[in-house]
């Protein structure tokens, strides 16, 4: 896996894992901020990629638009017939905001996050989004008199109750109180997709910000529950909207392009060591005795190829 040479002044480790995902670390230490970068704007699921970066103090105390060059950079070099253009891409922190290319990391993301990267032009809005801080950060203590209320208090609120996960609820709840609460909530999972929100159940009623988006009432009454409900991806972006949303084709069962099988055999070729200049070359003169018949010349590679796998 090639690396940039403008980042080869940090140390870098690079392991691939299963699938298109990749674990990356530039830099490290006490300070280093950890979060994962996720594309799938592209149609084909083989462009796809996810990045688990680990960034230096550098990255988080820069603007966004370097972590975006940054992840472009690295695709480009795996996809280099289908390249990022990194200025028209920008992050949106999954459960929080759409960055714009000039906000400062660390102000807006916080170590563990998960970011997409969208297309299209991010919206702002009258106030800047509250800084973010790592879960496990500890929050600064309270004044004297407020701290000890909560401990008097707080403690028996909270005790033995636990968290509704179904979507849109949150709330605590005790599993043993007689009768349970009802709790409202929605059918199925968010969608976040550019600057809007909204519920995949209740896709009349959108937001813009997360505090319109958390107020949209649930469509669903019932118990609470500590299980998620097993109803596959806890929110869905771009790609679930489009592979949901296609248009059919009215020529799904017209012949395939030959230019395109052509690319599928060079691609193949390659992959087992053949040179891809040298299929060029051939490909390109066969096409200029056939008077730039491409569907000639794919029939005849697969004449000399048969002939080739007849007589091994």
């Amino acid at each position: 896996l090639k690396v940039p040479v403008a980042l080869l002044r940090h140390r870098i480790c690079v392991v691939p894992v299963r699938g298109p995902s990749v674990s990356v670390c530039w830099g490290g230490g006490s300070s280093a901020m950890k979060i994962t970068l996720r594309y799938e704007e592209a149609d084909e699921k083989e462009l796809h990629m996810t990045l688990r970066l680990t960034l230096p103090k550098k990255y988080q105390t820069g603007p966004s638009k370097d972590v975006v060059k940054l992840f472009a950079d690295h695709y480009n070099k795996k996809h280099a017939e289908h390249p990022l253009d990194a200025a028209v891409l920008h992050l949106k922190v999954v459960g929080g905001n759409h960055l714009e290319l000039g906000a400062k990391m660390e102000d807006f993301v916080a170590s563990g996050d998960e970011c997409y990267l969208l297309g299209g032009e991010v919206l702002t809005g009258s106030e800047a989004p509250a800084k973010r801080v790592p879960a496990s950060s500890p929050a600064p203590p309270p004044p004297a008199p407020v701290a000890a209320a909560a401990a008097a208090g707080g403690a028996k609120a909270e005790k033995g109750k636990l968290r509704c996960k179904r979507f849109g609820c949150n709330k605590h709840f005790d599993p043993d109180a007689e009768p349970q609460e009802e709790c409202v909530h929605h059918k199925a999972a968010p969608v976040f997709h550019e600057t809007a929100k909204w519920w995949s159940c209740c896709t009349e009623k959108k937001a813009y910000d997360w505090e319109q988006f958390m107020k949209i009432p649930g469509c669903q009454k019932g118990t609470h529950s500590e299980n998620a409900d097993d109803q596959g991806k806890r929110y869905l972006g771009g790609s679930d909207l489009r592979g949901d949303c296609a248009p059919v084709r009215l020529d799904a069962d017209a012949p395939r392009d030959p230019r395109h099988k052509l690319g599928d055999m060079r691609r193949g070729l390659i992959a087992i060591g053949v040179d891809g200049d040298l299929f060029d070359k051939v490909w390109g003169k066969l096409a200029a005795e056939s008077g730039g018949d491409i569907d000639k010349v794919v029939t005849t590679f697969a004449t000399r190829f048969g002939a080739l796998l007849d007589n091994p």
